[in-house]
This record gives C-alpha cells, sequence and structure tokens, in this order.
C-alpha cells in the first residue's frame, strides 16, 4: 500500500469539500498528495489527480431557479475496495433515491442516487467495452442543483 493511497477520501470528507472555497479546497487535496492534472473548462472544473485516483472541484451557476453558484465534487477511481468502503458511508448516512441503467455501444453503466435534505450523491459502475477493468465514480451535488 503507497503513503498516498492511505491518504484517500472518506464519504465525509468528500461532502464537506462542497463547502470550501476553492484555495481552501486545493490546499486540503495537495495535503492528500494530489497535484494538478487539468482543467475541464466546459465543465468548470478543476482536476487533481494522485496514482489513479482523481478528485474535482466543479462551480457552476444555477440560473434556473434559485439564481446562485453550485459547487459539486467528483472522486473517480479504478480502485474497487475505495469506491466499495465510500460507497458503504454513502449508503449508511443517506437515502436511496434510484438507480439507473445505462447501456451505450461503448460503455454502460449503473448510477445509484442517494439523498438527504442536503445533497444529492450519484454513484457509477462504469464498464468499457473490451475492458475488464471498471471505473468508478462519486459525484456529490447541492440537492437544489440542476444535475
Amino acid at each position: 500500500c503507497s503513503l498516498g493511497f492511505g491518504q484517500d477520501f472518506s464519504f465525509d470528507e468528500l461532502a464537506k469539500l462542497r463547502s470550501y472555497t476553492y484555495p481552501k479546497f486545493e490546499s486540503y487535496v495537495h495535503d492528500k498528495g494530489y497535484t494538478l492534472d487539468h482543467l475541464e473548462y466546459s465543465e468548470n472544473s478543476t482536476v487533481f489527480r494522485n496514482g489513479s485516483n482523481v478528485v474535482s472541484y466543479c462551480k457552476y451557476y444555477d440560473d434556473g431557479f434559485s439564481y446562485r453558484n453550485h459547487v459539486s465534487i467528483k472522486f473517480e477511481t479504478s480502485d474497487k475496495d475505495q469506491y466499495e468502503k465510500i460507497k458503504k458511508q454513502v449508503v449508511a448516512s443517506l437515502d436511496y433515491y434510484q438507480t439507473k441503467m445505462r447501456r451505450f455501444s461503448h460503455e454502460h453503466y449503473l448510477e445509484h442516487i442517494y439523498v438527504n435534505d442536503v445533497i444529492s450523491v450519484h454513484l457509477y459502475d462504469i464498464s468499457y467495452r473490451n475492458d475488464d477493468k471498471p471505473y468508478y465514480e462519486i459525484e456529490i451535488f447541492s440537492i437544489y442543483s440542476g444535475y
């Protein structure tokens, strides 16, 4: 086990990161061993990487209903044990909402959605065609955002 992977996130940490300003978020993930990987302008996201794990800070403006900024946090990994650990924490602390199965020609995935009064958490089990290694993603949104 590398030191970098020992520094990964719990669900509570990921949920708390939503309330951080960007500079505080950046300091926090740097302290965990993550470094800036790239920016995604189309999604207003800043992406940090530590090995095969990725954490993103996504900020967007909701001009539909509440006219305010929302921050979502995305954690991506190919480590099934890490994903299952966080998934257990989500299941224990939020209410189940629904599961969606998505199938495309090049990929398919299950999307499990859990909610409480403040946040919505989307858990993705993603498999690509001709790839025997699934990929996992956890996204944490404001319950009021237009996800």
